[in-house]
């Protein structure tokens, strides 16, 4: 199963393990989910872990980046949608997955669950996607 993560759900993972988010990507490092990602979804990750709220630290940031890099099915998108009115930049979520082949993308964003499913790929909350992995055992 190939499943694309939002930001917010790497920052998640990323500062605060045991929840949702953190179970998801711990699936994704032992391979039994493949992680889907872009360049483009990368960088936003590291722009965002770098706002002084978060607290991270370059290394910290940097390491967890490289875990991901070692493990993700990284793809260059060669289509462009427009599907996210509200937030354009989230368009680079159904860009990854569309090319990925993704089935799902988990994410927290209301302008990308509103959509609930695109080009086959359903668009799904972290808990969402636990309940989904717990019912394929």
């Amino acid at each position: 199963m190939r499943v694309v993560l939002y930001t917010n759900v790497l920052i998640s993972a990323f500062g605060w393990p045991g929840g949702n988010e953190y179970q998801i990507v711990h699936k994704c490092f032992k391979k039994e989910v493949e992680l889907v990602c872009s360049p483009e979804i990368i960088e936003e990750f590291e722009q965002v872990a770098l706002r002084p709220k978060f607290e991270f630290s370059v290394e910290e940031i940097d390491e967890f980046i490289s875990a991901l890099l070692e493990i993700a099915n990284v793809v260059q998108p060669d289509e462009h949608f427009s599907a996210v009115i509200q937030d354009p930049t989230d368009n680079k979520f159904l860009d990854a997955a569309v090319a990925g082949k993704a089935q799902f993308i988990v994410s927290g964003d209301k302008h990308l669950l509103n959509i609930k499913e695109f080009r086959g790929v359903k668009i799904i909350t972290p808990a969402e996607f636990v309940k989904v992995l717990s019912g394929m055992k």
